[in-house]
Parts: C-alpha cells; sequence; structure tokens
C-alpha cells in the first residue's frame, strides 16, 4: 500500500476539516452576538433583593453600630458590635425576594393604598416566602418597612421566620434603621424551639 499517498490524504482531510470547523466556529460566535439594545429584564414583583443587596454593600462600608436583643428556647442575651456579616445577617431578607420566573404566578397581589402592596402565596402553592408585603415612602419610593413569612415544613423538620425590617432617610441616605427576626423551629420527637432576634442600628 502506499502509505504516501495515504498520508497525503488524511493531510488533506484534516486540513478541510479544520477549515470548516474555523468557518463554523466564525458562524456560531457572529450569530451569538447579543443586540445591543437587549431589553432589562422585567420583574413580576418588587425587587426586594436588589435592595437588601444595596443596603448590605451600604452596611458593610459605613459599619454602625448594631444593638441586639436574642431570645432562643427562653435564654435571653443582649449584644452591641460594629462586627457584623451584613451579607448573613440579611441573608433571610434575600431569600424574601419572590422575583424567580417559575413564581410569577404563584401570588396573589393586593394594593391597599398606593405606597403599600402584599403578597399572598396562592393556596394551590407550596413555596418558601408565604407573605411578603412592602410599605414606600412616599416622596423617595424606597421601603420604610419590609415584611414577610417564610416556612418550610416535611416529615421530619418544621420551621417558620417572621422577618421585618424599618428604613428611613438618614443624613441623605436610605437606610436600615431596624430588623427583627421571630419564629420557631422543630424537629420531628423533640420539643418546639422558638427563637427572637430585635436589632437596632446606630449611625
Amino acid at each position: 500500500m502506499n502509505t504516501g499517498f495515504l498520508d497525503l490524504t488524511i493531510q488533506r482531510s484534516c486540513n478541510q476539516f479544520i477549515k470548516c470547523l474555523s468557518i463554523i466556529s466564525f458562524l456560531f460566535l457572529t450569530g451569538c452576538d447579543q443586540p445591543k439594545d437587549k431589553p432589562a429584564d422585567k420583574k413580576s414583583y418588587y425587587d426586594v433583593k436588589g435592595f437588601i443587596e444595596t443596603q448590605i454593600a451600604f452596611l458593610s462600608e459605613q459599619k454602625p453600630t448594631v444593638s441586639k436583643q436574642m431570645g432562643v428556647a427562653g435564654k435571653k442575651e443582649e449584644r452591641s458590635t460594629k462586627n457584623v456579616d451584613w451579607k448573613k445577617e440579611l441573608e433571610l431578607f434575600v431569600q424574601s425576594d419572590i422575583n424567580k420566573p417559575a413564581y410569577s404566578k404563584s401570588y396573589v397581589v393586593e394594593k391597599p393604598d398606593s405606597l403599600t402592596v402584599i403578597y399572598t402565596l396562592k393556596a394551590t402553592e407550596n413555596l418558601p416566602v408565604r407573605y411578603l408585603k412592602i410599605q414606600r415612602d412616599k416622596v423617595s419610593g424606597n421601603p420604610v418597612s419590609i415584611q414577610a413569612q417564610l416556612r418550610s415544613e416535611n416529615k421530619l423538620y418544621s420551621s417558620e421566620k417572621n422577618i421585618e425590617m424599618h428604613c428611613a432617610s438618614h443624613s441623605n441616605q436610605w437606610r436600615l434603621m431596624s430588623y427583627s427576626i421571630k419564629g420557631y423551629q422543630k424537629l420531628a420527637m423533640m420539643d418546639q424551639k422558638d427563637f427572637n432576634i430585635n436589632a437596632q442600628v446606630s449611625y
């Protein structure tokens, strides 16, 4: 067998393949260019996550003093500190955001007045955020208060967390002023443990 001819044939085939691959890659990359005027994702509900993340960035920079009163299973403790991991501290509030595509038709929306909106989970749905209420400032439109109830349960474990925060303008900046977390946790075959946290933020 003429191996030289075979090698030449293979080389030509490889060259053609590489050429075709280059053309396909070019067309793919060209076709994947995103339009310059791509519209922003439309949110079905109030953007709680966006607001909380803005507060987390601000609080992490400012490092205000937080005074806490905590109670777990009847035991109470008070603490005051500037050393707060705000991402962890406000994690439950981020979790109360309901702007997920799968949730777009899961809540009943009520507007008692022009500054208040209430989202209540439909009876046919089973999602962690059962209730969310936003009250906004008349002038700035920023949240004056955010309230939510998060609940999860299965055969081995159940928990409920009622969270609330209050905000106000301070030195021309919209700021978190206080927040609270109250609820319970219960494991199967064990007593329910109630807990509560009340915190004041001083700048």
